[in-house]
């Protein structure tokens, strides 16, 4: 037990003459958190270890973590670049810094010489063994003991007096052995909220130790270093969990000699990830008071056929001790200039609220702070442990609300696995509009109306940006959505390791935007996402090829495994897809056209739950086009949501649906559109025509080919186009059979041309209408430049 004591009178010096510092007699873990939290100071006392060894820093940190088990008030200075004092100044805490002595580890000295009566004995730990280390850690933990080296042992004895000595290098012959002790003889006494894989790795510990070790010995938690890709090891580490009981959702903070992969090993047990091995001050930062946090919602832009839009997402915040980097990144004058996420963990509500604090603070408009893999911890979902995934994304929920994170990157999760669903129906209701999946890249996934997009790109070196981005091509089809991943830890530093991410980002994107003005547009991710969810809210219609692009699946709102075949989507057996479409809130009437094939049932629901029949091949399984009037489940319907699910018919068979088109068309009294635009794309039924800037033109064999569904009680309609070059402007009631209503004969000049449209409407109960743009002369490639269209009844 810790005993009460008054700092030494060489304090005096640097404090007034009555000024005590006195340590509570029990430890002062607060409880009702998920992380071990300690208990405020008034002050903090401020030590520079920067200047001690290595196995002095050691002790040092276990040091102040002793010391702070009962009244977090000893901070150390241990990070280069002055971090540490740029963020405790920031913190607005009181603070006073300790005058060190002289000689060899100032640092050490002066922190055991103010505290040394808290210390009940020394624990020696031997370097060649480096689970000495860790039981050292957790014994001293528990027991008033300070971990220490031969040689820092004889030294403090030497300078301070005698002391008790614990000499337990010899007391095992192996890591496995070890830790087997510790699971019998201390963990029962340990605090079982969170574990730590800390320890002596090479060559860290003998050049610049972790940081991690001062919370690992405040919280007095289970302290491991073991490779789990040793079965032994692994075998050791399964039974600490089992054996501590610790909950799903259980954080191992630090890192681990597998690195990332530690996930394959602890997820299955119900524990996730928390890399924080350089993270200093831990058992200080965890006495700030718990808060919650807000960012302004998505911002969608309207998304332009021949566009390429943009987010671009900084990896490694989600790593504690980057989070604590990031403040010199945010020094960059260039910072804000481009949109962009830049990754947090979220755990930080409770482990650093001040460094959230200066975050959101600082982010300005033009950040938005994304949640790191994969959530409130890093997890691979696909090793989750199944009986405890439920309980961890039920915490993952609550973690994002309460920092306000809208958008997430998760690894390690298969589009339209059972984890991915359970994910993305979790999310339901947390503010989390988008998931950033870094694993395979995949189109846009509309699961249940959250949207999955690949986080893209890992970007490590200067330029790539620019490399990869100018090879990324526009599609006058539709808008092209692309995202980039930087590393901070390559990307961000230059040759110096100084921090330059906006500033090197900044050029690059000035660089694009000279060299291909007006093609790109650069976005935050959770804009990128309310952009692209935009594309399926309120629309006047839509039509894509059912082959997986991003047109088609940003609609799909439930797959259930269908599949891809040459170009179209089936589903055999029982198999199934659904669309969802979110039609503009005046629309009473709409039709679907269908280019299908197979034994299909189409069904059709307002609610994505009760379903009604709409199309059925009763037995016929050869390709045909399909239509069915929308209108019946548009009545009484305000959300004007139509959802559209496509099943097998005969699943015993195998021979379901193969859907190769589809048109969603609503009728209108009339419409105006500038071309290219978000609006003028939702009427284009067939384009293999291009934009250049201000108008989209098809030359040679190129067409455009626009669909108008008009109100069936209009007989008098007129086309008025604003267009340039030989063009000609072929008109249809079907789509299939065509009678020229305009040519240019020649006349390239930009003019404006009207067409009578009453013609196509005679004998037509549907009042549909094709146009399609062609070019008159396709050898000369001088085609129509179609720059306006209007169709008025």
């Amino acid at each position: 037990m810790l005993k009460r004591r008054v700092i030494s009178l060489a304090l005096a010096l640097i404090m007034a003459a009555t000024t005590s510092i006195t340590l509570q007699a029990e430890s002062a873990l607060a409880t009702g958190s998920t992380f071990p939290k300690m208990e405020a100071a008034d002050t903090l006392y401020v030590y520079d270890i920067r200047n001690d060894s290595a196995e002095a820093k050691l002790a040092a940190l276990t040091l102040q973590g002793l010391i702070n088990q009962s009244s977090a008030e000893v901070y150390v200075l241990t990070r280069e670049k002055n971090l540490d004092q740029l963020w405790l100044d920031e913190s607005g805490k009181s603070y006073t810094p300790v005058t060190l002595v002289t000689g060899s580890n100032p640092g050490l000295r002066t922190m055991y010489r103010d505290y040394q009566t808290l210390i009940d004995k020394l624990i020696v730990w031997e370097g060649s063994k480096d689970w000495t280390f860790n039981i050292a850690l957790m014994k001293g933990a528990l027991e008033a003991g300070l971990p220490v080296t031969d040689s820092i042992r004889s030294s403090l004895i030497s300078e301070f007096g005698s002391q008790t000595v614990e000499d337990i290098r010899s007391n095992w012959s192996s890591r496995v052995d070890a830790y087997e002790w510790a699971v019998d003889h201390l963990m029962p006494s340990l605090d079982k909220r969170i574990l730590f894989s800390a320890g002596l790795r090479l060559p860290d510990w003998v050049d610049y130790p972790w940081n991690i070790f001062d919370y690992a010995v405040a919280s007095k938690s289970f302290t491991f270093y073991l490779d789990p890709r040793n079965p032994d090891e692994y075998e050791a580490m399964k039974h600490i969990i089992q054996e501590g009981g610790y909950p799903p959702g259980t954080a191992v903070l630090g890192y681990a000699p597998n690195a990332d992969d530690l996930n394959a090993y602890t997820n299955p047990l119900g524990v996730g990830y928390v890399v924080s091995d350089f993270f200093s001050n831990g058992s200080v930062w965890s006495s700030f008071e718990n808060k919650t946090y807000t960012q302004p919602a998505g911002a969608a832009v309207e998304a332009e056929p021949g566009k390429v839009y943009v987010s671009i997402t900084a990896s490694d915040g989600d790593n504690l001790q980057y989070a604590q980097q990031l403040m010199d990144y945010f020094q960059d004058p260039a910072k804000g200039d481009v949109p962009v996420g830049i990754t947090i963990a979220p755990v930080l509500r409770e482990l650093g609220s001040p460094i959230l604090d200066y975050l959101y603070a600082e982010k300005g408009n033009n950040i938005e702070l994304v949640a790191g893999p994969s959530g409130y911890q890093f997890i691979y979902p696909d090793h989750y442990s199944s009986s405890g995934y439920e309980a961890w994304l039920d915490n993952n929920k609550e973690w994002l609300t309460d920092t306000g994170i809208h958008t997430a990157n998760v690894w390690r999760m298969p589009i339209n696995s059972v984890y991915h669903k359970q994910m993305v129906d979790s999310l339901a209701g947390s503010g989390v509009t988008g998931i950033l999946r870094g694993d395979d890249i995949q189109p846009i996934n509309a699961y249940h109306g959250i949207y999955t997009i690949s986080q893209g790109n890992m970007l490590m070196n200067d330029g790539d940006i620019y490399n990869i981005l100018s090879h990324v091509s526009a599609d006058a089809s539709q808008p092209v959505f692309h995202n980039l991943y930087p590393i901070l830890a390559y990307y961000g530093v230059d040759a110096n390791g100084e921090a330059v991410f906006f500033e090197r980002l900044k050029e690059e994107i000035d660089r694009l935007q000279q060299d291909f003005p007006g093609k790109y547009v650069f976005l935050k991710p959770q804009d990128i996402v309310a952009t692209i969810d935009q594309l399926n809210t309120d629309i006047q219609g839509v039509s894509f090829a059912a082959n997986n692009s991003d047109k088609e699946t940003l609609h799909i709102y439930e797959d259930q495994f269908s599949n891809l075949d040459n170009g179209h989507r089936f589903a055999d057996g029982d198999t199934s897809w659904v669309y969802k479409f979110d039609l503009a809130d005046d629309i009473d009437r709409a039709t679907l056209s269908l280019d299908i094939g197979g034994d299909y049932e189409v069904d059709i629901s307002k609610d994505g739950t009760n379903w009604s029949g709409a199309a059925r091949a009763n037995g016929n399984i050869n390709r045909t086009t399909v239509e069915s009037d929308l209108s019946g489940w548009l009545i009484n319907n305000p959300s004007k949501i139509i959802y559209v699910k496509f099943a097998d018919g005969s699943p015993l068979d195998g021979n379901g649906p193969s859907l190769y088109h589809l048109t969603l068309s609503s009728e209108i009294s009339g419409i105006s559109l500038t071309t290219p635009s978000y609006l003028d794309n939702q009427f284009i039924v067939q384009n293999t025509g291009a934009i250049d800037n201000d108008h989209r033109y098809a030359d040679e064999n190129r067409v455009i080919v626009y669909k108008f569904d008009l109100t069936d009680d209009v007989t008098d309609a007129t086309l008025t186009m604003d267009i340039a070059g030989d063009y000609v402007v072929d008109v249809s009631s079907d789509g299939i059979n065509w009678i020229t209503a305009a040519n240019a004969n020649g006349n390239l000049s930009r003019t404006t041309v009207t067409s009578n449209l009453s013609g196509w409407l005679v004998s037509n109960p549907s009042k549909i209408i094709y146009v399609k743009f062609r070019d008159g002369s396709p050898l000369d490639g001088h085609g129509p430049s179609l720059y306006h269209l209007n169709v008025s009844t």
